[in-house]
């Protein structure tokens, strides 16, 4: 028996899997029970028993985030006590299930559980109708200019530089409510990018990315709340990285940002940086730096200069710097042209500079 996947069915299609399950766990009408018992394995009755743990923490969730919303929309006391009344009568379903878990009614615990799980899919549809939106603009300068592909900028060392493209995954948006928790947003994985039109690697017919300047993610379902900072992180986590086959988000291998080449694996290329410097001879030449190991994932926490409110009446704007002239402070392209998978130091030193070009410039909280 496994019962996990009950949750992501429809509410009719989860009805009938229980009543399939009931017939095989409950005897005939008419059967002696006393000779032929019905009786489940215990990975079956530990699987039952996670199943009520975990709806028993759901439930503890959705408690607290309703609560939170009733405050922040000013909730009168007749519903604040129907909230009330109402999770607490989940809560006796699930100690009632768990009894019958204790006493190996299993008919009776999978229908309090069907029944439970009936109720926390509609709590968490109340509270997602109160759902906000967050849009992060990752606006990029280099030093105190705007930044631009092909325009002619000089670094803190000397180096007098052009880009020809910039990339980098901007993954695993969090925010941070006042006690220090943090709110995950579902599939945040975004390509910030300024390219030039350019072939698409691995395609058995001829495709082209076009050009793009893309520095806005504008995030939808952030959950209603009251939040105090940012956490984001530059690169793919290695639940992604170690397998180009999962999906989430803006993840796929036709983008350019894969490569066979890291080390012994193929995996994402976290960030992308090219273009052409001067050498000391006065002639110009190219360089290539990327990211793309475990080890390159960065991430970075930004605290808000207050706390800002976001539910379906008010979202949120997150203005960030990001000086691109901070990922040479440390590095030359005169002395490393080229940065890849054999270069660990220097990639270490690359990820860091992408950590440390952003900074927060304001934080807008409008109502809708």
């Amino acid at each position: 028996m496994t019962l996990p996947f009950l949750s992501s069915m429809p509410r009719f299609v989860r009805a009938c899997v229980l009543s399939a399950l009931t017939l095989t766990l409950v005897p005939a009408c008419g059967e002696d029970t006393s000779s032929n018992p019905t009786t489940l394995s215990a990975s079956e009755r530990q699987e039952l028993n996670q199943r009520i743990s975990e709806l028993e923490a759901e439930v503890t969730r959705l408690e607290g985030q309703l609560a939170e919303q009733q405050q922040q929309q000013g909730a009168t006391e007749q519903e604040k006590q129907a909230l009330t009344t109402e999770v607490g009568s989940l809560k006796q379903q699930l100690a009632e299930a768990r009894e019958l878990l204790a006493s190996q009614d299993w008919d009776g615990v999978l229908v309090k559980l069907e029944a439970a799980q009936g109720e926390v899919e509609r709590l968490k549809g109340v509270l997602a109708a109160t759902d906000g939106a967050l849009s992060l603009n990752a606006g990029l300068v280099f030093g105190s200019v705007p930044f631009a592909l092909d325009q002619t900028f000089t670094t803190a060392g000397g180096d007098s530089l052009k880009f020809t493209e910039l990339r980098y995954w901007l993954s695993n948006v969090k925010l941070r409510k006042q006690d220090g928790t943090k709110v995950a947003l579902a599939n945040s994985y975004h390509l910030i990018e300024v390219i030039k039109a350019q072939a698409v690697d691995g395609t058995s017919s001829p495709a082209t990315l076009p050009a793009n300047r893309r520095e806005q993610v504008d995030l939808v379902a952030v959950p209603a709340g009251v939040y105090t900072g940012i956490e984001f992180s530059i690169g793919v986590d290695p639940t992604y990285n170690d397998d180009l086959s999962r999906q989430a988000g803006e993840l796929h291998v036709l983008k350019n940002m894969t490569s066979s080449t890291w080390m012994w694996f193929t995996s994402y290329i976290f960030t992308k940086t090219k273009g052409q410097y001067v050498k000391a001879d006065g002639t110009s030449d190219t360089f290539a730096w990327e990211t793309g190991t475990n080890a390159d994932y960065r991430t970075v926490n930004l605290d808000f200069t207050a706390p800002v409110t976001v539910n379906s009446q008010k979202q949120v704007k997150v203005n960030l710097r990001v000086d691109v002239a901070a990922l040479f402070t440390s590095l030359s392209p005169r002395a490393t042209s080229t940065i890849s998978a054999n270069s660990a130091t220097e990639r270490a030193t690359l990820s860091d500079g992408f950590k440390s070009m952003f900074s927060l410039a304001s934080v807008e909280n409008p109502n809708r």
